[in-house]
């Protein structure tokens, strides 16, 4: 589980390493033949070598360990 403070990069820049700075989960109201949808979570990453900060979706950011 991914949390504010922890290094991570997305799966498709490996070599570019961030920290999370805040998390952003949005209500998905939509109504299928299943049920409802699961709300939509999002990660905000600021960057070591430039400072941007970028949003992700959480299911493409790995943690970094080193």
């Amino acid at each position: 589980m991914i949390k504010i403070g922890d290094r991570v990069y997305h799966f498709q820049s490996m070599h570019n390493i961030g920290t999370v700075v805040d998390i952003i989960t949005i209500k998905n109201n939509q109504l299928t033949v299943g049920g409802t949808t699961q709300a939509r979570v999002y990660a905000k990453v600021k960057f070591d070598h430039d400072e941007k900060i970028i949003t992700y979706n959480m299911g493409d950011l790995q943690k970094y360990f080193d």
